[in-house]
Order: C-alpha cells, then structure tokens, then sequence
C-alpha cells in the first residue's frame, strides 16, 4: 500500500469515528474537482455551489457506507454528479443540464477572449450525450479512464469509447465557431 493509500486509510478511519479535522483533510483532495464537476454539469455557480455542500454533505453522513474499492475523490465526484443532477432536477422542470449561454457582444481583448472561448466550449458541451459528458469532465477533471468508469459504474471499455467520441464530436463542434 502506498504512503497516500495509507494516509487516505488512517483519515477515512478517524472521520468514521466523528473526526472532523480528518474528513476535512479527506475533503480538501477532492473539493476542487468536485466543484469543476458541479460547475459544468449545472452550468453556474450558484448552483454548483448547492451541488458541492449537497456533496460535502453527503460525503461526511455516507463515510460509513464508503467502501474504498477507490480512492476518495473518485468516490466525491460520483456524488458531485448526483448532487448536480438533484440540483438541475430542482432548478427546472424539464431538468436542462445547461443554462442559455447569453450571445457574447463585441470582444475587445485577452479577456474577453477567453470568455468568448468558454462561452463556446459550454455550448459544444451541451450537444454531447450527457452521459458523454460526465465522462469527458470527470477524466479530463483528472481522473484515470479506470476512475471515471468506477465513479459512472459502467464498463472501462464503455468510457473509453464515451470519452473518444465526446472529443470528436467537441473538436467538430468548435471547429464550426
């Protein structure tokens, strides 16, 4: 077992008896992640904000349940994607994953810019499969192939695959702005 195996092991075994300070170092490694997750899946920051405390919270009331067939995070993020979901469920009737992206005005510099391009990469994002796209975020969140199959619970083979044509069909998808 390796020394972040074992470090994981001993602070998942002081949360489950109530320690505090320990689930907060736990939560600290997937926190960031968890907030990507939540902030392209619901689209804004508000709501990813409800999303990632739905999530903490969830962590800390289910560290019981937590089996640790993987890491932590990979286990955070599966319920940052749930957590999201729940949110978009409560935020609309017909449950959008995305916002309207506002039309962007006249760009003027570097800035302006980089909106401009993650204006357009959301909107590629919503053309792909949704379950395309929580695949796509979690691995290039930073998550293995291997990880991103465990959190979705589906094949290995199966993420590969989402994976490969969510990245084609964005390349086609930005290609065309």
């Amino acid at each position: 077992m390796s020394d972040i195996a074992e470090d994981e092991s001993l602070l998942l075994s002081a949360a489950r008896a109530g320690d505090e300070a320990a689930f907060a170092a736990l939560w600290s490694t997937a926190q960031r992640q968890a907030f990507g997750v939540c902030y392209h899946l619901t689209g804004n920051r508000a709501d990813a904000l409800d999303a990632l405390q739905d999530t903490q919270l969830a962590a800390w009331k289910g560290l019981g349940a937590f089996a640790g067939r993987a890491p932590f995070r990979v286990w955070v993020l599966a319920i940052a994607r749930n957590a999201s979901r729940a949110v978009i469920r409560r935020r609309s009737p017909g449950g959008v994953l995305f916002s309207e992206v506002e039309e962007e005005t006249a760009v003027a510099g570097p800035f302006e810019d980089t909106v401009a391009e993650m204006s357009d990469l959301r909107r590629a994002l919503t053309v792909l499969p949704e379950s395309h796209r929580e695949a796509l975020l979690l691995w290039a969140g930073g998550l293995t192939y291997e990880q991103t199959a465990s959190a979705l619970g589906v094949p290995l083979n199966t993420v590969r695959v989402w994976i490969h044509r969510a990245r084609k069909r964005l390349q086609a998808e930005l290609a065309e702005v």
